[in-house]
């Protein structure tokens, strides 16, 4: 019989599975797998590290703020108006009354601040800015020299800017020039002949000084003076002004030509203009060129004296000096001349020409003289004085003619001489005193 055992139906006969047989691995394959590994272990390990230091340099340029407080150094008091920058950059701001003072938006890292005051100087300093965080600081200044650049400042006088505005030259003599003249002894004509160019000065009447100003004089003629206004008031006898008024009582003086002068004067300045100024003015407003108000036979301005006119001193001692003088001249005119009758030539001498006209001019001058000398020191005041010149020529002019009246006329003519002689001389002595006068 078969032996072999047979399954019955409907019964799953149990079966083991057969078990696989482990893979095994050539050795040069396992080594493949394990460079593989290695790799992307490095390749994790590096993209990790670029990662935080991308990380770590985002926070890195975060700026920061620093914050503080500038104080002086010796005492500890708060400076204000300080202004705090960051070096190269346009990061500033200046202390308030308390010192303090806020810089935002700082790089950080090592910043050099500059700080700048004008009693303190300038300062700088390193600092270190943390990343994305405050700094607070203390700023302690000390005062130091500040040296500052020379600055040259250049100024005009009154004449070099009226000569740069009008365009033409200004010919005017200031005080330091005057001064250094009355040091020195010299007059006023001289000073303007030595400081102004083209003005020449030539000898005058009776020793005064005569002034021409660029080719006034016509060849060898007579001397063409300028015309004369001192505090604006028109002068009558310039030469004598200017050799006998003292550069001490003169505060500038100005020559204007005949073309500038015209404009402003007419034909009274046709040899140019002389214009002085003193240094006591007349009135109590002071300006150039003539008064309006003033009369042009008002050869002197009254209004700036502080007493008026002396007329019963001045009359008195003119009218005693010139009654001396004349019963002197008489006396001495005595001894060559005598009066003949009435119709005649009326003298007869018994002396030489020469002796007679000597003596005649004598007679007629010696009382002339001492009248103007006696009114000039009458009506003197403390800023003027009358004029020895003209009083002398108006009191020779009333004694001439009341010597004619005398000698040639008959009895009622003869006592209108013997009156003019007595008392119409130092009349018109006293009149010519008034009116002729020149400053101290």
């Amino acid at each position: 019989m078969n032996s072999t055992p047979h399954l019955s139906r409907g019964r799953r006969a149990n079966r083991v599975a057969p078990r696989p047989s482990p893979v095994r691995v050539a050795p040069c394959g396992r080594r493949l797998l394990v460079a593989v590994l290695a790799c992307l272990t490095a390749f994790g390990a590096s993209t990790g590290a670029l990662l935080a230091q991308d990380r770590a340099g985002e926070r890195s340029s975060t700026p920061g703020i620093v914050l503080g407080r500038v104080v002086d150094q010796a005492t500890g008091t708060p400076i204000s108006d300080v202004r705090i920058r960051v070096a190269e950059t346009a990061i500033e701001a200046l202390s308030d009354d308390g010192g303090r003072f806020r810089l935002p938006d700082v790089p950080p890292g090592q910043q050099r601040l500059l700080l700048s005051h004008l009693a303190y100087g300038e300062h700088d300093r390193l600092v270190l800015v943390p990343n994305a965080d405050r700094l607070i600081l203390e700023a302690r200044l000390s005062t130091q020299a500040i040296e500052l650049a020379p600055l040259l400042v250049e100024t005009l006088t009154e004449v070099d800017r009226r000569q740069a505005t009008s365009g033409a030259q200004v010919n005017e003599v200031e005080r330091p020039a005057i001064d250094l003249a009355h040091r020195t002894g010299r007059n006023l004509g001289e000073v303007l002949r030595q400081e102004i160019p083209g003005a020449s000065l030539r000898e005058g009447w009776f020793g005064g000084a005569c002034v021409e100003f660029r080719g006034a004089r016509s060849g060898t003629g007579p001397c063409r003076e300028l015309t004369v206004f001192m505090d604006g008031v028109r002068i009558a006898e310039p030469g004598l002004l200017l050799a006998t008024l003292s550069p001490n009582d003169v505060e500038s003086m100005e020559i204007l030509s005949a073309a500038e002068a015209g404009a402003r004067y007419g034909s009274i300045s046709g040899n140019g203009v002389l214009l002085i100024e003193t240094r006591r003015p007349p009135g109590p407003a002071r300006r150039r060129g003539p008064q309006p108000a003033a009369p042009e036979s008002a050869f002197f301005d009254w209004s700036g004296e502080d007493h008026p006119y002396a007329w019963k001193g001045t009359f008195v001692r003119a009218f005693l000096a010139n009654a001396l003088g004349v019963g002197a001249g008489l006396v001495l005119a005595h001894q060559c001349m005598w009066r003949t009758e009435a119709g005649s030539l009326g003298l007869r001498t018994r002396c030489g020409g020469a002796t007679t006209a000597g003596i005649g001019l004598v007679a007629l001058g010696l009382p002339a003289v001492a009248s103007a000398l006696a009114a000039r020191w009458g009506g003197a005041t403390d800023r003027s004085a009358g004029r020895i010149t003209p009083m002398s020529l108006t009191a020779a002019l009333g004694l001439a003619s009341g010597y004619m009246l005398v000698i040639h006329g008959t009895d009622g003519s003869q006592a209108a001489g013997a009156v003019m002689l007595g008392m119409g001389v130092p009349v018109l002595t006293t009149l010519a005193n008034r009116i002729f006068r020149s400053l101290h």
